[in-house]
């Protein structure tokens, strides 16, 4: 009850002067973070349990093992102590990667061993500006001990200059001019001759902000639209036509040019979006996703960038803020027009209690796992009798608009949508009830918590103004989802503080310059990533995809652009076909020969009937995409494009004709009392292990402590007053 109060578990000593008593909105706000939520909740059943039962049973309260497993089992990040920050400094301080990267910049071995031990001393005692113990704080809580060794090695490279020559100082200052990002707005000289207009239009989901902007550009004598996905593209792009508005298509994999007519307007995506032309109004869409760790930097350049007299920005009120410091930073002026949902949405008070015989017709149920998803589509259909259409990020755009068509098409014998996430952008759904199978996710590290407003804009899809669902209703499969649910509903907005920014090819080829010995072109990113140099308000987006296809196509000669064009493509890394073919698109355009899409990809004659066949569509299908994104970049090499096309609508076909037929009569994992015991007793289990290891290398670990003692007594020289404990 969002009326209720409180006391929270506070996870930081230093903030427990700070725990008065707070309502459920002010505690979400405060804790909302996906990486903490666990630990804050954990906390909170402590604190309440341990004020209604006594202090004597405190002990049994700590015991939480089973709980968290049954809450989902998410790694959590330890809470930031003294302690944990020696840990760091230690492990930085032995660090290979930290000493490769040194000595590649100049600094001798044994110069090394002095600057990094120094270092770390003076990182200790708060000496250095850039590591501070609050901004390196910070960092843990937003991206966990990575970004704290990422904030750690940049700093160190700018401390170890006083260990280079003069030489190498002189080439590591050049390589910091090249690598520094700190004044993006200098990059777009043109735009900054012009005094362009920003308007936000920001609300939730169904409120209208798109179509009143979209109004604006309808009437424009020229214009732009720059969208998230594909399918928004081509949507705004079939709009304007149907209308009887020329407009033309630019995607990353298409072109659609009008001809014979004078065409006023262009829909692309936001990677595509031209900054070399000047017209008179320019949307941006989704604006809150200029800090997405992998493409924010392509809203922050189409901001910065437009030559637009009038740029109307979409998306959450979060990123209002942050629009303005960057506007103001430029000397433009924001207006801002808030909007309200135009539908009511109810989240209901209960939920499904694990019951899919609950489904109704109308519904989304929506999970976070592609598995999942099939599994869900096949206990519905044998509970309830209704078809199900599906939805996930792995299908193609024009597959997912497919499914999204019959869904909404009343005659069309599907009543119900199971979907992932895909489902809170880019598809116009007429959704009765939204419902929550899980609400935790595995992001490619662990499993976390949906993000609160990934769950908000998942939510307010349901209900649509002037469709026959003109109410919404949320809710969950299991209780314990559903609470999360209501908190992150009712939760505040917590406002964007930072956007992502990417080097041009054109910054990296300069930067390569200055480094001729640096033959890998992973190798030669991961420098630019640890000198480049940003504003407080900017970050560099993350290069880990970029660097794992460098990888895969290192052995194979190309120049600096050609490589930069390739590992900036449309790769899914996890998709092992995927990888394999660009490795032979790279070898086919290094031997400059025309690369014909039949030497690569052939069709299977049978439509799938099964997951494994199905994945291999998608993934053919993938490989298609990259073929004919390559094939505006290289056009003598990848030559076959009428042919690629063809395939591509024969394999968007097939995979939308499996869907309707596929049955994979498979069980959704779940976690059972069972499980649970298991769990412990394997826990049981490995701690008896551990400790007949311990007896048995007693000698060993007691050396191993004397050497870590010895290790944060340098760093903490106070270390002696505590207890030693073993490096076990």
């Amino acid at each position: 009850n969002k009326n209720s109060r409180f006391t929270p578990y506070v996870p930081f000593p230093e903030a427990q002067e700070k725990s008065e008593t707070l309502d459920t909105e002010e505690y979400i706000s405060l804790y909302e973070s996906a990486n903490n939520m666990k630990d804050n909740v954990m906390g909170h059943i402590q604190n309440f349990i341990g004020r209604n039962r006594g202090n004597e049973r405190r002990d049994e309260i700590k015991k939480t093992t089973i709980l968290e497993k049954v809450l989902g089992a998410i790694p959590s990040l330890k809470q930031w102590s003294d302690e944990l920050f020696e840990e760091i400094l230690l492990e930085f301080e032995r660090s290979k990667d930290v000493r490769r990267a040194s000595t590649d910049m100049g600094v001798q071995i044994l110069k090394f061993r002095s600057a990094i031990r120094k270092f770390v001393e003076n990182v200790w005692n708060d000496r250095i500006d850039r590591c501070k113990r609050d901004t390196l704080k910070q960092a843990y809580v937003e991206g966990g001990r990575e970004a704290v060794e990422k904030t750690l090695k940049a700093s160190f490279l700018e401390f170890s200059q006083e260990y280079m020559s003069d030489a190498d100082k002189e080439r590591f200052n050049s390589l910091k001019q090249l690598s520094d990002l700190s004044f993006p707005a200098e990059w777009h000289p043109a735009a900054r001759t012009m005094q362009r207009k920003i308007i936000c239009h920001v609300g939730p989901t169904n409120s209208g902000k798109t179509y009143n902007a979209l109004k604006c550009l309808e009437t424009a004598n020229s214009g732009l639209y720059c969208g998230p996905l594909r399918l928004l593209a081509h949507e705004v792009f079939e709009r304007f036509n149907n209308k009887g508005i020329p407009c033309n298509l630019v995607t990353g994999e298409e072109r659609r040019e009008l001809e014979g007519v004078v065409v006023p307007l262009t829909s692309s995506t936001i990677e595509m979006a031209n900054l070399q032309r000047q017209v008179d109004v320019a949307v941006i869409d989704e604006i809150q996703m200029i800090s997405d760790s992998q493409r924010g930097w392509a809203w922050t350049q189409a901001l910065f960038g437009l030559q637009a007299k009038e740029i109307h920005l979409c998306g959450e009120a979060s990123a209002v803020p942050l629009v303005r410091t960057i506007c103001e930073s430029i000397n433009e002026e924001v207006e801002v027009r808030e909007y309200q949902r135009l539908s009511k949405l109810v989240i209901n008070e209960n939920s499904l209690n694990g019951d899919l015989k609950k489904i109704e017709k109308g519904d989304c149920v929506v999970t976070f796992s592609r598995k999942a998803i099939f599994s869900l589509k096949h206990e519905i259909e044998e509970a309830t009798g209704l078809r199900c259409a599906v939805a996930y990020g792995g299908l193609p755009p024009e597959t997912r608009a497919q499914q999204a068509k019959l869904f909404n098409d009343p005659e069309s014998g599907f009543d119900v949508l199971v979907a992932s996430d895909a489902v809170g952008m880019g598809l116009n759904l007429n959704i009765k009830r939204v419902v929550f199978e899980t609400v935790k996710k595995y992001d490619g590290v662990s499993v976390k918590y949906v993000p609160v407003p990934q769950i908000k804009q998942i939510g307010g899809r349901a209900g649509r103004f002037g469709t026959i669902n003109p109410v919404g209703y949320v809710t969950a499969l299991e209780p314990m989802d559903l609470r999360y649910v209501h908190q992150a509903m009712a939760a505040p907005i917590k406002n964007l503080e930072m956007a992502g920014l990417q080097p041009t090819m054109e910054m990296v080829e300069l930067f390569a310059h200055q480094l001729p010995d640096v033959k890998e072109f992973s190798s030669l990113l991961e420098k630019f990533e640890d000198l480049a140099r940003v504003d407080g308000q900017y970050f560099l987006c993350n290069f880990h995809s970029q660097k794992l296809v460098a990888n895969s196509i290192e052995h194979i000669p190309m120049t600096i652009p050609e490589r930069f064009s390739f590992v900036t493509g449309p790769v899914n890394t996890s998709d092992v076909r995927l990888m394999k073919n660009i490795q032979k698109f790279a070898m086919m355009h290094n031997q400059s020969r025309p690369c014909k899409i039949d030497e690569v990809v052939k069709l299977p004659a049978k439509v799938p009937h099964n997951d494994d066949m199905l994945s291999e569509m998608e993934s053919i299908h993938r490989t298609l995409m990259l073929y004919l994104w390559l094939s505006y970049r290289f056009q003598e090499t990848f030559v076959d494009v009428e042919k690629a096309r063809e395939l591509k609508l024969r394999c968007e076909n097939t995979i939308h004709e499996s869907l309707q037929t596929l049955k994979i009569p498979r069980k959704r994992p779940r976690t059972t009392t069972k499980d649970i015991r298991a769990i412990s007793k394997l826990e049981e289990k490995n701690k008896t292990e551990r400790n007949k290891s311990f007896d048995n290398n007693k000698s060993f670990t007691q050396q191993s402590s004397l050497i870590y003692s010895k290790n944060r007594e340098r760093v903490n020289p106070h270390f002696r007053q505590k207890p030693l404990r073993a490096f076990n």
